[in-house]
């Protein structure tokens, strides 16, 4: 982690704020990027509309590929959790496992910040799905009735992992290991929303997009309830925010 901000105010030891302005910019022009490519897609069309119709010899067949689409899509979001949440457990008893225990926190804001606000966005837009607009000219595994744009599960999926990416910096096998996982799941649960006919490639590189835009409301909020803490709380409030991770990925997932 880079240079670290300190609130001096109160007794305890305050807790360390990561420098973030660079993250910030960097993951704002980013996002800003996705939903630009986004915006030029859905306007042009032809391109989501052939990968929607690319996959759907795979999803009359029922290929390997539309099998696994299906588990990414229904739990992957849930076994990214259930991986911080034992990263979480073990780092009580393994010391190497040091990332900063505010990192739960970071993820809790991004995940909840940028999921709610992408699908408050998705209901001001009102894009239809391709289930609405194409109707039985294609297999679509997907009865959501919620607009399209941006995808919620490419929201979600990668607000949940930005912040241990970029706070976390060991270069430690395991970590890399760690980061390498996440991020597999991630982009295969974005994947997985195209795949399975849920939305077009607009939609979710939107998402992405929305996760990446969202990260530095998320981080200023997350830094103005951090530095009202004390270090000496953080044990505690690991755990609290470890059982807040899981309710938060349940609810979405109930959506």
């Amino acid at each position: 982690m880079e240079s670290t901000k300190f609130n001096k105010q109160g007794n305890g030891t305050p807790i360390q704020i990561p420098e973030t302005n660079r993250i910030w910019i960097y993951s704002l022009i980013i996002g800003v990027l996705f939903w630009s490519i986004a915006l030029v897609l859905w306007w042009q069309g032809e391109i989501d509309q052939a990968v929607l119709f690319y996959f759907d010899p795979q999803r009359v067949a029922y290929s390997p590929i539309i099998s696994l689409s299906r588990i990414l899509s229904g739990y992957g979001m849930a076994a990214t959790t259930v991986l911080f949440i034992l990263y979480l457990l073990l780092s009580k008893i393994i010391k190497s496992l040091d990332a900063p225990q505010t990192v739960y926190f970071y993820t809790i804001c991004s995940f909840a910040l940028s999921g709610i606000g992408g699908d408050l966005l998705k209901e001001v837009i009102a894009r239809p799905r391709p289930l609405a607009v194409f109707g039985s000219k294609l297999l679509i595994y997907s009865t959501a009735a919620t607009p399209a744009i941006p995808s919620g599960h490419a929201t979600k999926s990668i607000a949940l992992i930005l912040p241990f990416l970029l706070l976390v910096k060991h270069s430690k096998v395991f970590h890399k290991g760690m980061k390498i996982l996440i991020t597999v799941i991630g982009l295969g649960v974005c994947f997985s929303r195209i795949a399975l006919g849920a939305h077009y490639l607009s939609d979710v590189l939107a998402g992405i997009g929305m996760a990446l835009a969202g990260l530095p409301l998320s981080m200023l909020f997350a830094n103005m309830v951090l530095r009202k803490a004390k270090q000496e709380q953080l044990p505690t409030l690991s755990i609290v925010w470890g059982f807040l991770l899981v309710f938060l990925t349940l609810v979405f997932l109930a959506l």
